[in-house]
């Protein structure tokens, strides 16, 4: 038995194991003695996505694309053009991944109706995404859905029905959305679906929870997925998880473990999915400028917005801290112009929009942005939310001089985010509540409740929030 037989034999169990590196290196020590044939250079092409070579897997199912056009199999062909250009998607090559979804359909296009168009169709819903155009995306999905049920293939049927509760929840039905994408998470708990589209799975259930701000689940699913990516020994996945890990560690307030994951989520991904790599970075951005790190926040949030993501509200709250507040009333007037976003994502400005309104004296704007709040939270009803709106009531009110009402809904909010454990955003409701209680002339009672924010603010290193504390503390006294 020839040598490179070996290594495709001891390859084929590495990637059954799930040992993408050892796999990889056995496929590559058997190509370099004599060329791997279509099936083997696919699946070496499946091992370096899993461990973070995008390049080196694009360029194996290149090959492996020729290698099965010149065995006359254009099914097979059309399935790896499929797969090519949702890499070339994930690198944001748009054209590129169009060029290839464009192969695909002329390659089966006069073939009889088998699992490969489900999978063709599954690609052309993915490439709806970028655009925004959900309706398309939820439309070919349940094609593809369709076509995975009648060819029994379990990994299309779960990842295209899961797109489709995506696409249901970004249109605006999280409940619905949200509810599709759990009947899919079975299957992948289960163990019964293949590890893509498990990870896929994994990852659409903790961005529906992270976009409907119930961080409880949104936290629940990305412990979940990190512990199967470990045991999986994957590289993509884990970047992908990371940010959304990074999110959920920040609002609670472990700062120093959101800013290591951010980070490492932006290395992990800079060559995998430019659009999480951005999201990283956004994200790191937030969790330096809380820690008052303003610089290397602003450095972040620059390399996002370069890579095509918008790092609102944090470029607002960045301009607060360099004093430009005029600047900052006009940063965020403008994101929320932007009536493309949908109201969960206007939920996440608009506390923002409040907190800069009254900072210039515009108390008109500021009761506006709560009352939208208002609306959103109560059609979502999820506790973050609500706890959002409520803290905007307070703050509105002090500005009011409407105390009581002021003090009721900043104790509201404050039990909420202790509700979903969120204790650095509990802990901007308990300072707000010692604000409240200074304004209204009760020393004691702001004592203890701006000493027990700064507490919170000093253990996190949440630098400008502990000054603002201080701040107050000092004042109660002059």
């Amino acid at each position: 038995m020839s040598s490179a037989v070996v290594s495709i034999e001891a390859a084929r169990e590495a990637r059954s194991r799930y040992a993408w590196g050892e796999a990889f290196d056995l496929f590559a020590a058997a190509d370099a003695v004599e060329p791997l044939g279509p099936d083997e250079l696919d699946a070496m092409a499946e091992c370096a996505w899993w461990i973070g070579k995008m390049r080196h897997c694009i360029a194996l199912r290149e090959r492996a694309h020729a290698a099965y056009l010149k065995d006359g199999n254009e099914r097979r062909a059309a399935r790896v053009a499929c797969e090519l250009a949702d890499h070339h998607a994930d690198l944001m090559e748009f054209s590129s991944a169009a060029a290839w979804v464009q192969k695909a359909e002329r390659l089966l296009e006069d073939e009889p109706e088998a699992v490969e168009h489900g999978w063709l169709r599954l690609t052309q819903s993915f490439m709806g995404r970028p655009e925004g155009d959900w309706g398309k995306v939820r439309r070919l999905a349940a094609e593809a859905s369709e076509i995975g049920a009648r060819y029994q293939d379990k990994n299309l049927f779960a990842l295209a029905y899961a797109v489709q509760g995506l696409g249901l929840t970004f249109e605006g039905d999280t409940d619905a959305g949200v509810r599709m994408i759990e009947e899919a998470t079975v299957g992948a708990v289960n163990g019964e679906l293949g590890p893509f589209e498990t990870g896929a799975i994994y990852c659409m259930m903790i961005t529906t929870n992270a976009h409907a701000a119930d961080w409880q689940k949104a936290g629940h699913w990305t412990e979940a997925a990190k512990d199967w990516c470990d045991r999986q020994a994957i590289n993509g996945f884990p970047g992908i998880c990371r940010v959304h890990r990074a999110e959920i560690m920040r609002l609670r307030g472990d700062l120093s473990i959101a800013e290591e994951e951010a980070r490492t989520a932006s290395v992990e991904l800079a060559s995998f999915n430019l659009m999480f790599a951005a999201l990283a970075f956004k994200e790191l951005g937030e969790v330096r400028l809380k820690m008052g790190d303003i610089d290397t926040a602003e450095d972040a949030f620059r390399q996002a917005q370069e890579m095509g993501v918008t790092p609102q509200p944090g470029l607002t709250a960045a301009l607060v801290q360099r004093g430009k507040t005029q600047a900052a009333g006009a940063s965020i007037r403008r994101a929320l112009a932007d009536r493309s976003i949908g109201p969960l994502d206007r939920a996440k400005l608009l506390p923002t929009q409040v907190e800069v309104a009254l900072l210039l004296d515009d108390v008109e704007t500021a009761r506006s942005a709560m009352s939208e709040l208002g609306e959103i939270a109560a059609g979502n009803g999820r506790p973050a939310l609500r706890a959002a709106a409520a803290s905007a009531v307070a703050a509105v009110g002090l500005a009011d001089g409407d105390f009581d009402r002021a003090i009721t809904a900043a104790e509201t909010a404050r039990g909420l985010y202790r509700e979903v454990d969120l204790g650095y955003e509990e802990a901007r409701a308990t300072l707000l509540l010692g604000q409240l209680h200074l304004a209204r002339g009760d020393a004691e009672k702001a004592t203890v409740e701006l000493d027990a924010a700064l507490t919170t603010f000093d253990t996190v290193g949440a630098v400008p929030d502990a000054i603002r504390a201080r701040e107050l503390l000092a004042s109660r006294v002059n």
